[in-house]
């Protein structure tokens, strides 16, 4: 399988105060596998993101921003999969 189908090592996300990440991408996880969970991911961001246009002093414009940029990305995510 080519490297280019699987995911490398790579830490994100939070660091303790030694600077070591407290999270990372594992290496060798198939780009299927990678695109579902991205795909939830963005579910769950949008889901999130949806909660808080209905909420008050929040700024609704940036709220529905966020929507549309996570539906944009789930859609492209969700067109690769399909690609199969």
């Amino acid at each position: 399988m080519s490297d280019f189908l699987v995911t490398t090592a790579l830490p994100f996300g939070m660091r303790d105060s030694q600077q070591q990440p407290f999270f990372s991408v594992n290496p060798g996880i198939s780009l299927e596998d990678t695109l579902c969970h991205l795909a939830h991911l963005l579910r769950c961001a949008y889901d999130s993101a949806y909660e808080l246009t209905d909420g008050d002093g929040v700024e609704k414009g940036l709220a529905w921003s966020a929507l549309h940029h996570i539906e944009g990305a789930k859609g492209l995510v969700d067109a690769l999969i399909a690609v199969r």
